[in-house]
């Protein structure tokens, strides 16, 4: 998918840009009027990522920070540093909600819902924005109530799955399959967040 850029006064910025901070705003402004808890653990842990990403520079790019300190304020690791604040972030889940998974990929599967609706809105695919909102929200739907339900809990693994797996197959649809960033991350934040529930089931066992 060739990135579309946008301006606003003298800020250009590209749409996954303004996916990413749309869909962290919103899914914060969802859990904090549906689970105040939740909202407080996915506010730190974005904060977590923001800052390990900002200061990783530090690692990446070694000598020129200590050449040039001020460097930390304009730059950020980079692809390095975004993976470096995923595992911060995830670590800092793990510590703190690893008794109620379910919460933490509801509020994964909203903002996954989310980016992928304004990133295709701003790439002007409409039709394809609506059918993977359609989709998103279904699964979705459905796994609250898997999760709420006694005896449900088997599922929530399953639809995780088909939840990841339908955020692939869509976005092949344009410009075919490929390992992207964005691709990456899906697929180790549904293989960290089965890890979490199994987690959880062993220990309510």
């Amino acid at each position: 998918m060739t990135e579309q850029w946008y301006t606003i006064g003298s800020f250009t910025f590209p749409a996954s840009w303004a996916a990413i901070i749309a869909s962290l705003i919103l899914t914060f402004l969802v859990l904090y009027f549906w689970n105040r808890k939740a909202s407080d653990w996915y506010s730190n842990s974005i904060f977590t990522f923001l800052l390990v990403w900002k200061l990783s520079v530090i690692v990446v790019d070694f000598p020129t920070v200590m050449e040039h300190p001020i460097t930390i304020l304009y730059f950020h690791g980079g692809v390095i540093g975004y993976w470096l604040g995923l595992i911060a972030a995830l670590a800092y889940i793990f510590v703190k909600k690893v008794d109620q998974p379910a919460t933490v990929i509801i509020a994964w599967m909203v903002t996954v819902l989310v980016f992928e609706a304004v990133l295709h809105t701003l790439h002007h695919h409409y039709l394809l924005a609506g059918i993977q909102v359609l989709l998103n929200l279904l699964i979705t739907v459905i796994y609250i109530k898997k999760a709420i339900d006694p005896g449900g809990d088997i599922w929530t693994g399953q639809l995780l799955v088909m939840f990841t797996l339908v955020q692939l197959l869509l976005s092949a649809f344009i410009g075919g399959f490929e390992f992207t960033v964005t691709t990456w991350t899906y697929l180790i934040m549904m293989t960290n967040l089965i890890f979490l529930l199994s987690v959880r089931r062993k220990h309510n066992e």
